[in-house]
Order: C-alpha cells, then sequence, then structure tokens
C-alpha cells in the first residue's frame, strides 16, 4: 500500500508536470501535489520507516531467521503436499514454521520495523481516505 500510493504520488507530479506547459493542468494543483510528496519525503515516520528498512536489509540475522522461516514453510508445503493436512509429520512442520515465524516477528528490528510500518500505512490510508477514495469506482 505504502509504495502503491508513493507511486501514485509520482505519478500525479510526473502527469502535471508534463501537462503544465500545455496548461491543461492549473499550477495550484501541480504546486499542491508537489508539496504534498516533499512532506511525505521529510515526514520523521517515513524517514524513520526508510532506516529501519535498511537496518532489515543489513541484518544477518534477521537475513537468517528469514530464510529459516522460508525453509520452514517449503517444508510444512512439501509435508502437506506429500502426507495430506492432518498427518504428524505436516503437524509438526506446521508447528516448526509457526516457531520460525515467532522468532522473526519478535526480533526487535522487526518489532520496530513493523510498528513504524504501520503508522506510515495508517498515515497513507488516511491520505488516501481524502485524495483518492472521492474517486475511486464504486
Amino acid at each position: 500500500m505504502i509504495f502503491s500510493f508513493m507511486h501514485v504520488i509520482s505519478y500525479l507530479i510526473s502527469f502535471c508536470f508534463a501537462n503544465k506547459y500545455n496548461n491543461h493542468v492549473d499550477t495550484k494543483v501541480y504546486n499542491l501535489v508537489r508539496e504534498l510528496k516533499d512532506e511525505l519525503n521529510n515526514n520523521p515516520k517515513v524517514i524513520e520507516l526508510e532506516r529501519l528498512e535498511k537496518e532489515l536489509n543489513d541484518s544477518f540475522e534477521v537475513y537468517t531467521l528469514s530464510n529459516k522461516k522460508d525453509e520452514a514453510l517449503e517444508h510444512y508445503i512439501s509435508n502437506k503436499d506429500l502426507y495430506g493436512e492432518d498427518d504428524s509429520k505436516t503437524l509438526e512442520s506446521l508447528k516448526e514454521l509457526k516457531e520460525a515465524k515467532e522468532r522473526l516477528n519478535t526480533h526487535p528490528l522487526v518489532v520496530s520495523y513493523l510498528k513504524v510500518y504501520s503508522e506510515v500505512r495508517d498515515l497513507y490510508n488516511e491520505i488516501d481516505d481524502i485524495i483518492i477514495k472521492p474517486y475511486k469506482r464504486k
């Protein structure tokens, strides 16, 4: 949601810029969209989210936990396909998957990231409700 919203803002700016000189877009609208993008780029929560995302991507510990979760998921899917959903091997691999997800999701860096991500997502949803939702087809 966050990145698709920023894509919309970038598209609006490009559209406004391309049409600004053809007199199709009011300069005031162009300036407002540009100002919104600048405000979002300078928002402390957005900046913090970008910092945390970089830390997540650079963290070997988080990378390892994520890989273990992915391996546990593959193991679970394989067992489910081979033995069925109620087999003891499948149920054991499901338990391992839940534990791997829990270890990943409780890592302090992941917890911090998800908290800030949620706050930024709420901000973008609020903006979406004001700017975009009224024009969506029902």
